[in-house]
């Protein structure tokens, strides 16, 4: 990621955390999240380069603001309720007071005089697989396979270490012939892609809202929301209708969608 858009993501965090706290804790609901990116990216606008649309069809400077508001959550400076929408916590809002700077923000945030650089290329790097990933299987759609399956016999296995198997029970369960949120069922499993060792589905769905969770192994012992945390919120996305694919990388236990959330 560019220095200039690690710069600007930083200063739309900073945005993010004073929206929050404008607003009145006694009025009844929270700052939807849609509201919560529109004012921190019309604080901190995209450049040039951030405005490059991803295979998701997402802005690749409001991507990186979205992977990188997870860090907040994490800290305990705000809470992201879903549907419910944002809200900023007492931490967040004494991190507000105790550092008004950019920078030392963003010191404190990731616990340690870093900078935001070397937090955010990892995340980067994790996501741009799933995007590339996403450009490939529009060109070339994978055959679907056998959970990890490998007919070849000189097949050596994965290079990273794979669950049995992977799949993205949601509210859409009952539309695809089973159970709404059952990790167990065969219309929401994944199949493993040996090429780039990713986990993937595609489906048809009607037009609608969706959430869903990325669940291993069959049951919800081991899953994993948005942001890719562990027994983390919901993922959500609207859909115009027709098919969407599904792609999980282990290393990452991060999840796309295409389309996108948005």
């Amino acid at each position: 990621m560019p220095k200039k858009s690690i710069e600007n993501t930083a200063h739309r965090l900073k945005a993010v955390l004073e929206i929050l706290a404008a607003h009145d804790p006694s009025e009844q609901g929270k700052t939807s999240r849609a509201e919560v990116l529109r004012q921190a990216l019309e604080q901190v606008p995209l450049d040039e380069a951030e405005t490059a649309l991803l295979a998701s069809g997402v802005a690749r400077g409001e991507r990186a603001l979205v992977t990188a508001s997870t860090k907040l959550v994490k800290a305990g400076w705000i809470l992201k309720e879903g549907r419910a929408g944002w809200s900023i916590t007492g931490a967040g809002r004494a991190a507000l007071a105790e550092f008004p700077d950019v920078e030392q923000l963003q010191a404190a945030l990731h616990g340690s005089r870093q900078t935001v650089e070397a937090v955010t290329a990892s995340e980067a790097q994790g996501e741009a697989v799933l995007e590339e990933a996403l450009v490939s299987a529009e060109a070339a759609p994978p055959a679907a396979q056998p959970h990890g399956s490998h007919p070849e016999d000189n097949y050596e296995g994965p290079s990273f270490p794979q669950p049995g198997s992977v799949a993205v029970p949601g509210t859409f369960g009952a539309v695809l012939g089973g159970d709404d949120w059952d990790p167990g069922a065969d219309s929401v499993q994944l199949s493993f892609d040996r090429s780039d060792e990713l986990w993937k589905l595609t489906v048809d769905l009607p037009a609608g809202n969706y959430e869903y969770k990325a669940a291993l192994n069959g049951s919800w012992a081991e899953n994993y929301g948005t942001g890719a945390h562990f027994d983390g919120a919901n993922y959500s996305f609207q859909h115009a209708g027709g098919p969407v694919t599904f792609l999980y990388d282990h290393a990452t236990h991060m999840v796309v969608t295409k389309p996108d959330s948005v």
